[in-house]
């Protein structure tokens, strides 16, 4: 039997161009526009990882984390140096920072949501 590897890691939304283009800003990674259409866009991994793809769903609700009303299934935890750099990063890139976990306050990330609700965490290495 031969050795799975990840193919990508897929993001369902209403809009995958514009969520591929926030993650490209927010990990300086590029969109292949070879794997890129109007339903499905890649990030490719310049380090020759699994693409990061964004995938259309017409009916994409945002979370609602930390109420769990409209969970979040998923989310991508990106390392950065500190956290004041991966705040800097993710509000640039166009993020909102979402409330920090009581029990989490002096813990080494944050938490951020994309423009279309999917929280991400800013991990710092530090």
């Amino acid at each position: 039997m031969s050795a799975l590897t990840l193919a990508a890691y897929a993001i369902d939304c209403a809009d995958p161009r514009r969520l591929a283009e926030f993650y490209g800003r927010l990990l300086g990674w590029r969109i292949d526009e070879e794997e890129s259409g109007d339903r499905w866009v890649e990030l490719a991994d310049p380090s020759g990882g699994a693409p990061l793809a964004f995938q259309l769903d017409p009916h994409h609700k945002p979370s609602t984390w930390p109420s769990p009303e409209v969970p979040q299934m998923a989310h991508l935890d990106v390392r950065v140096g500190t956290l004041d750099e991966g705040h800097e990063r993710a509000i640039a890139a166009g993020a909102v920072q979402l409330p920090q976990p009581a029990d989490q306050r002096d813990a080494r990330f944050r938490v951020y949501a994309d423009p279309e609700g999917h929280p991400f965490c800013m991990c710092a290495s530090q």
